[in-house]
């Protein structure tokens, strides 16, 4: 049977800060069981800080994977950086700008006129007049029961009826979204009725209704300033989060917990502190551990019984997960992670970001270079849009990335690697603009302490200081990497740093 196509379904911020922690995981090598992932984004903030940065993200990752491998069989590079074909984002984003105020969304002013005054009536019992009166513009603030009325637009929607037209029999869908907030509370619920309503109406619906589908329901894992909510400055109110993630859980486990295959609970007592945005461009959380565990669930899910091509081949109707560390640290380093595969492919994903940073842009330009002359790269080779591309993730994308993973307002920080390489991360801590690229110096001796708590095996002595060199150890193979048919030279040049970098980690660290 061939790999499925992953939909994968990024509802809300929460939705699209997880999918970006899932691309740096796909950018790093780790292998997904899946032909391709199409994300779908649903958000009805459309101008969200979130999901900008996710979109840019993935614009930057297809560029490389695009140039390197276009026409390579799907078999072939199993294990490379930037292998894993994530499509542009679908985005269902159904603007608030268009509604106005959910009273002006259901014609509330008409409903007497109309003699509707029962649907009034119950309109009034379940919506307060805040609710009522509330700009949609950014999304439902934490208002879940408004959602689950203005998101069942989604669905009439023409990026969903493609996805529907697209579906395939063996297709996976998954599903991310937070239970604290309105547009993913709201969101899951509606979508996995839709899915598993055998009177949909859907396209390609018989195979929809059968296919196997997991979500990761994200609990309360930050908070945000009370004192706006009090003083009437944002509509948001942190201190409710526990009360509608009860209520949410309640609701799933009477009505959702038949409907799902795999599910995944993933939450934090140590919850972070962010500044408190009712919405649009100004939202833009910084990335969080709890956001990368639950992109490690997506890849779970797709190992999950992987012969199984629809519901009925499962062995299990339903299966529900949880995520935990062995230890409450509020630091945490690599050796949390709980796949061995993972942790060395972060291992040599950063020692590939340090090289690309630090390293090869000297290297493309030193004509006596044995490797690149053996693969016959242009003088101006790092003037090429290739080069430019790998610059533009390593500097604008992952050093961010891990730096946000790390600060402070984290009561449990992510800390894999030293990040004391990077001298300018104040100023990319105030740019939340992302316009500003990480600066970088790395010497000698720094190669060696790159690694949280693991450091590299030096054999430095007396008579010799030791030194982990990137471009004898791409020079020692060139020669038979650029005796390979493989197509093009940037293919050539990845699958060269791809076994270079191998190569070092392997010599260096034990696991």
């Amino acid at each position: 049977m061939s790999k499925p196509k992953l939909y994968l379904f990024a509802i809300g911020g929460t939705g699209s800060r997880v999918l970006k922690s899932l691309t740096m995981l796909l950018a790093s090598g780790i292998k997904a069981n899946t032909e391709k992932i199409i994300p779908m984004i649903i958000d009805t903030d459309i101008n969200n800080g979130d999901v900008e940065k996710c979109r840019k993200l993935i614009q930057n990752y297809n560029q490389i994977h695009n140039t390197i491998y276009t026409g390579v069989p799907e078999e072939e590079d199993q294990g490379h950086f930037f292998r894993t074909k994530i499509m542009s984002p679908k985005e269902m984003n159904i603007s608030g700008t268009d509604y106005g105020t959910l009273k002006d969304m259901v014609d509330y002013n008409s409903l007497s006129s109309k003699n509707l005054n029962t649907t009034k009536a119950l309109f009034d019992l379940l919506y307060s007049n805040a609710n009522k009166d509330m700009p949609l513009e950014k999304g439902f603030l934490g208002n879940p029961n408004v959602g689950s009325v203005v998101l069942k637009n989604v669905v009439e929607s023409s990026e969903f009826k493609e996805f529907t037209q697209d579906f395939k029999q063996n297709d996976r869908i998954f599903i991310i979204s937070s239970i604290f907030g309105g547009t993913g509370a709201a969101g899951f619920p509606l979508l996995m009725n839709v899915f598993r309503d055998e009177n949909s109406g859907l396209n390609n619906k018989t195979y929809i209704n059968n296919a196997i589908i997991g979500g990761v329901s994200v609990l309360p894992y930050f908070q945000v300033d009370v004192e706006k909510f009090n003083s009437g400055d944002s509509a948001i109110n942190s201190s409710t989060f526990i009360t509608k993630t009860k209520a949410a859980l309640s609701y799933y486990n009477r009505n959702l917990k038949q409907l799902i295959n795999t599910m995944f609970y993933i939450g934090d007592t140590r919850q972070s502190n962010y500044e408190n945005f009712d919405g649009g461009i100004e939202q833009k959380n910084p990335a969080n551990f709890i956001e990368l565990t639950a992109a490690s669930s997506i890849l779970e899910f797709l190992d999950y019984e992987p012969n199984a091509g629809t519901k009925e081949d499962l062995s299990q109707a339903s299966r529900f997960f949880e995520y935990g560390v062995n230890q409450d640290s509020g630091n945490l380093h690599l050796t949390h992670l709980k796949q061995d595969d993972h942790i060395k492919q972060l291992l040599n994903f950063h020692y590939y970001n340090i090289y690309v940073s630090a390293f090869m842009e000297d290297a493309l330009n030193n004509d006596k270079l044995a490797w690149k002359n053996e693969l016959k790269l242009s003088n101006n080779y790092q003037k090429q849009p290739f080069f430019k591309q790998l610059a533009s993730f390593t500097d604008h994308y992952y050093y961010r990335w891990l730096l946000e993973l790390s600060l402070e307002k984290h009561d449990r920080k992510f800390l894999p690697f030293d990040l004391s390489i990077v001298t300018n991360k104040a100023t990319l801590t105030k740019d939340i603009s992302g316009i500003i690229p990480a600066e970088v110096t790395v010497d000698d001796k720094k190669l060696f302490t790159l690694v949280t708590g693991i450091p590299a095996n030096n054999n430095s002595n007396f008579f010799k200081k030791d030194k982990i060199k990137y471009d004898e150890e791409f020079s020692r193979i060139a020669k038979d990497i650029a005796a390979r048919p493989l197509g093009n030279k940037e293919r050539t040049l990845s699958t060269l740093v791809n076994q270079g970098i191998s190569n070092i980690i392997n010599e260096r660290f034990s696991f």
